[in-house]
């Protein structure tokens, strides 16, 4: 029995250090406040807004669409290619979709300056940014550890 309370002993005090737990707690918290930010504060096209007030907004029609295909295990690589067709004062631009989804017969197109150069409203966060989101509160966290002096 006193094997055990050695060792619960030992596990409290190398383990369970007071700045380590502050510092897992600062972790956790930074990560519960991101995830509430980023809920809050969803990925905005500002591009796509100033489109949309200069009044470059048009609807494109799919012309043709194909997928990839199946491969030779007869699994669908779910890759889509489509050519949508649209106009602006009187000429007529394309515009190719690549996405892992059906193509719609119809989309929404936005341009600023030029109508060739043509985007849809869909925008993702940048990669970096999310990789920045998930370390962010782990780098903050062992620093509050490494300033406490976790052993």
């Amino acid at each position: 029995m006193s094997e055990v309370i050695a060792l619960v002993e030992e596990f409290g005090t190398s383990v369970l250090q007071l700045s380590a737990v502050i510092g897992i707690a600062v972790a956790i918290i930074l990560f519960i406040l991101e995830v509430r930010w980023s809920r809050a504060h969803p990925p905005r096209s500002r591009r796509v807004e100033k489109a949309i007030a200069q009044g470059h907004v048009v609807t494109a029609r799919r012309v043709k669409y194909w997928d990839d295909g199946d491969t030779p295990t007869e699994k669908t690589t779910s890759q889509f290619h489509a050519t949508y067709a649209y106009e602006v004062a009187g000429k007529q631009y394309q515009y190719r979709y690549l996405e892992r989804t059906v193509p719609p017969i119809q989309i929404e197109l936005y341009y600023l300056d030029n109508p060739g150069r043509a985007f849809r409203s869909k925008e993702r966060r940048n990669a970096f940014f999310q990789i920045f989101l998930l370390l962010f509160p782990i780098a903050v966290g062992v620093a509050v550890m490494l300033l406490l002096g976790v052993r």
